[in-house]
């Protein structure tokens, strides 16, 4: 507690004076703070601006919905407000459930705080980038200049494209599987040979996942219906399954409820209540495989673990115990772009690593932990990278424009379906293609595959682009209507 001076003035410049130190250094239990406040009632503001902090942050994941809405004056049931619910659950896990349990002081801690205000901000660029780029390509015209538009893909052509890419997802698999790990041991525990046995194979492993996402997408565009949909699903599933993570599943099964979207299938909300308690339960086996004898309820918390290292992170960077990096880690993630297989020598700690290595020294070469909070954006420049990184990230610009192409002009059209669309869809939601590219590879392997595609086709078809959307606004035209 401080003394009390006789003069006011001077007790309330010491209050504030102590708050300050509390809240940088952050030495001081919450506890302590309050009974130093007490007198002047700041507990229960300074409660109030948390849990407000806590309010915005939760508030800020449903922008991508507000852009369907406004932007795209689409319904309320779309493929933006699909994609958050399936992903509501876990990332309400990593806010909220991880920091009440991995974290001393719990939400109040002020690392935690900060990284939720900095999470917050990076929404925030991010859905101001969503708008101005979706705008950006309105005012351009964008749809004049989006490639593939004449090039029309046959449902033979699509389907022998679904079997090539799924021969190279098997082939793929077995090299990874088959490099370290043995092929018999990464089929029987697929998470143990994901978590422990991907270094210096990352490359197949990248290629195995695109493989199977392009191959999904091409059945699903080889015969569009429900059924045939639902079939693939469960396959591909099981297909997953074997590459051991468990966003890779997600990601198959949002792409199905997505798809269904398309189609308009009236059962898609049953799908998604009978569905998702099934996937998680797929979900929870792959983790018991993984965690074996120590699965138990602190185990699965500590795979939320995403805000915990972020408040840690930023407890640091207000202690001064940590600086920024000026760029390194930024400059430093190009070397994403370069396989270890041609170049041995490429450094282990790069990126983010930077900052992993001083929490976790040592594991950059086999598990790196994540950080949540926009760590990653904040690194290099503070509140600055933050802004700038967001507005400009790929999510933004991505979102942006290609939902003008998609749910604008030129549309999607399932009854005629061309290399442009095969393009968006791959982009915006085929499961997980492209995960771990850095975006140089991303876009040389979307044009390797783009490349095979137009080479597998039959014989050369061109079709002058769609005058009318099939889809704008969340309705349907005449030649939907007419399939239903």
């Amino acid at each position: 507690m401080l003394d009390g001076p006789s003069d006011d003035d001077t007790f309330d410049q010491n209050i504030h004076t102590e708050i300050r130190y509390c809240a940088r250094q952050s030495v001081i239990h919450w506890r302590r703070v309050e009974n130093a406040c007490a007198i002047r009632g700041w507990p229960r503001f300074m409660t109030s601006i948390y849990y407000l902090n806590i309010a915005v942050s939760v508030l800020l994941l449903f922008w991508p919905m507000w852009f369907a809405r406004t932007q795209l004056r689409l319904p309320w049931i779309n493929p933006f407000s699909i994609v958050l619910m399936v992903a509501i659950p876990v990332e309400l896990m990593r806010l909220f459930v991880g920091p009440l349990f991995l974290i001393e002081g719990g939400l109040f801690d002020i690392g935690y705080q900060y990284a939720l205000l900095m999470a917050s901000l990076l929404a925030l660029a991010q859905a101001a980038g969503a708008v101005f780029f979706f705008r950006f390509a309105k005012s351009f015209r964008a749809h004049r200049h989006l490639p593939f538009q004449q090039v029309l893909l046959g449902r033979r052509d699509m389907r022998r494209g679904a079997h090539f890419f799924l021969l190279i997802f098997f082939v793929t698999l077995f090299l990874l599987a088959n490099a370290e790990f043995g092929v018999a041991n990464w089929l029987l525990n697929p998470r143990m040979g994901y978590q422990l046995y991907r270094t210096g194979q990352g490359h197949w492993y990248a290629m195995a996942t695109s493989a199977l996402s392009v191959s999904f997408v091409l059945s699903f565009f080889a015969r569009p219906t429900a059924g045939r949909l639902l079939r693939n699903l469960v396959v591909y599933l099981g297909m997953g399954y074997f590459l051991g993570a468990k966003t890779v599943l997600l990601a198959i099964f949002t792409s199905t409820l997505v798809f269904l979207w398309f189609l308009r299938w009236r059962h898609l909300g049953k799908l998604m209540l009978v569905g998702a308690p099934l996937l998680f339960g797929l979900l929870i086996f792959n983790l018991y495989l993984a965690l074996g004898d120590g699965f138990e309820l602190g185990s699965i918390v500590g795979y939320f673990d995403y805000f915990k290292n972020a408040a840690d992170y930023y407890r640091s960077y207000l202690n001064n115990e940590i600086g920024l990096f000026h760029g390194e880690v930024a400059l430093s993630s190009l070397w994403a772009y370069v396989p270890r297989a041609l170049w041995p020598d490429k450094p282990v700690v790069y990126g983010i690593l930077h900052v992993n290595e001083l929490f976790f020294p040592g594991l950059a070469e086999l598990s790196t932990p994540a950080f949540g909070g926009a760590v990653e954006q904040h690194a290099d420049f503070g509140v600055l990278g933050v802004v700038v990184f967001g507005f400009f990230s790929s999510q933004a610009i991505l979102t942006g424009v290609l939902s003008y192409l998609i749910f604008k002009r030129p549309g999607v059209r399932l009854d005629r379906i061309t290399l442009a669309t095969v393009l968006l869809f791959l982009v915006l939601y085929a499961p997980a293609f492209g995960n771990f590219l850095p975006g140089g590879l991303y876009l040389l392997l979307l044009f390797v595959v783009l490349a095979i595609l137009r080479m597998l086709r039959r014989s050369p078809r061109r079709v002058t682009p769609p005058q009318r959307n099939f889809l704008r606004n969340g309705e349907q035209t005449t030649s939907d209507a007419a399939q239903s």
